[in-house]
């Protein structure tokens, strides 16, 4: 399984980044050009996401500390967040 990431934008113009499959490092750098080039307000979408290596869950964890938001974030990432 792979990372799949879909942009999508509601009516309040907040861009939704929707997660799915396997969230790995590999993916970190593609995921953070997305977020960087997005100039209305985020948040990343993370209900489908189900599994995280340790390096997508620092990643995630800066994210939330930067003030995105992590929408339908599974409890097995913040319970690995918090441990960090």
């Amino acid at each position: 399984m792979t990372c799949k990431v879909v942009r999508l934008i509601d009516r309040n113009r907040l861009v939704l980044l929707h997660i799915s499959g396997h969230l790995q490092e590999m993916h970190i750098n593609m995921i953070d050009d997305l977020l960087t080039k997005e100039t209305d307000p985020l948040a990343l979408d993370l209900g489908e996401v189900t599994l995280v290596d340790r390096e997508a869950v620092k990643f995630l964890a800066t994210l939330d500390e930067r003030g995105v938001r992590l929408r339908n974030c599974p409890g097995f990432i913040r319970e690995w967040m918090r441990e960090l």
